[in-house]
């Protein structure tokens, strides 16, 4: 039986026989699920720190030989991406939740996970799309600057490199956004809805 399975098992069951459902193996389950997710996003941060780092040393090694300044901002905003990448992961590291039970420790530290995944990339405009952009429109425009003549073609310049920078970033975002609803919004509902029910189990019966 799977997680989703051994869930719905779990929510289906009447408030005072929710205690037959296998902890143990339901506990298993999350944890599986856990670790699978941990090591998608692992590779992720894998993947784009890696790029980061690579774009850092080939723009900071054409800035040095070239003495182009434009080059070491690219690098340097790759740098930073990369450098936010890596202490946003070591912070998620350090804020592990503590619980007596182990089965709702592991439920809140998959939900806590899920959540971060879920604000990060709502917010991947501000902390990646948006400083690589600027840094990119700078690189490629600021080499043309001493050939234009006229308004015109500072215009048509900039609004083309704008323009092209625009679409692939909103085209990323959008593939995030997607990601966020229709991967990581149902998998936070899900744990919520299984963290909501074995706090019902484990709170004392109420009585008048």
């Amino acid at each position: 039986m799977n997680f989703e399975a051994l869930q719905k098992t779990w929510q289906a069951q009447p408030a005072g026989a929710r205690v037959t459902i296998a902890t143990e193996t339901l506990l298993r389950e999350v944890r599986r699920n856990e670790r699978n997710f941990q090591l998608t996003i692992f590779w992720r941060d894998v993947r784009e720190v890696g790029i980061a780092a690579v774009m850092t040393v080939l723009f900071g090694w054409q800035g040095w030989h070239h003495a182009q300044w434009t080059d070491g901002l690219l690098a340097l905003t790759c740098a930073g991406i990369g450098a936010f990448m890596l202490v946003d992961r070591w912070r998620q590291h350090q804020q592990r939740p503590v619980a007596n039970d182990p089965l709702k420790a592991c439920v809140l530290n998959s939900l806590r996970e899920v959540t971060h995944q879920i604000k990060l990339l709502k917010n991947v405009f501000w902390w990646y799309l948006l400083p690589f952009d600027v840094a990119l429109v700078i690189y490629i425009l600021a080499p043309l600057a001493p050939g234009w003549r006229r308004g015109f073609d500072v215009l048509m310049a900039t609004g083309f490199v704008m323009a092209f920078c625009g679409l692939v970033s909103w085209f990323l975002y959008w593939v995030n956004q997607y990601a966020v609803r229709h991967e990581l919004e149902p998998r936070r509902r899900e744990l919520a809805a299984l963290l909501a029910g074995l706090e019902g189990n484990s709170a004392p019966d109420q009585k008048p």
